[in-house]
């Protein structure tokens, strides 16, 4: 007879350690510009403007997922350029980091970004517990309704992984 539910594996420990250096990696290049952002007084340039982002996703590798990180604005008009994103999802996590711009007044824009992905138990079009990096684009029509699409490729060892490489498709509300 078996269980009601089943213990999952636990991740293995290169993998956790790659995943922990590369949210460290994020975090030593954003905080020195909160930094700078923070220590400005009044009557001088501020630096770059920091805004907290979230977003709503569903797609593959995680289905649904709530995401949350922040905008670091460099030229001042809160427009364009640096985001920094976690995400956990129902099949897994995810972090990026990389490079938004924002369109007109209505929540249109794009963002490019380096991932890192971590699968879970049930992950779609993916291999459970396994360790995907590459980029994915973000895309928003109106009101930050959009879209986005990736390009993955597994960076831990599976011998018999069927999914060498993804390309999570998927729709988003926000960031």
């Amino acid at each position: 007879m078996m269980p009601a539910f089943s213990a999952s594996r636990a991740m293995p420990r290169s993998t956790g350690l790659g995943m922990r250096r590369f949210a460290v990696m994020l975090s030593l290049v954003a905080l020195p510009l909160a930094a700078r952002a923070q220590a400005s007084s009044q009557g001088t340039d501020p630096g770059p403007h920091i805004s907290p982002a979230i977003g709503v996703h569903y797609g593959s590798p995680l289905r649904a997922s709530g995401a949350a990180g922040f905008l670091v604005d460099l030229n001042g008009n809160k427009n364009d350029g640096v985001i920094v994103m976690g995400e956990l999802g129902q099949q897994g996590g995810q972090v990026s980091l990389g490079y938004f711009r924002m369109l007109g007044w209505f929540g249109s824009g794009y963002s490019l970004r380096a991932t890192l992905v971590r699968t879970a138990d049930d992950p779609w079009n993916a291999t459970e517990h396994t360790t995907y990096a590459g980029v994915e684009l973000h895309g928003m029509l109106i009101f930050g309704v959009g879209g986005r699409v990736g390009f993955l490729r597994r960076t831990s060892h599976s011998g018999t992984d069927p999914h060498e490489t993804l390309v999570p498709i998927g729709i988003s509300i926000g960031f």
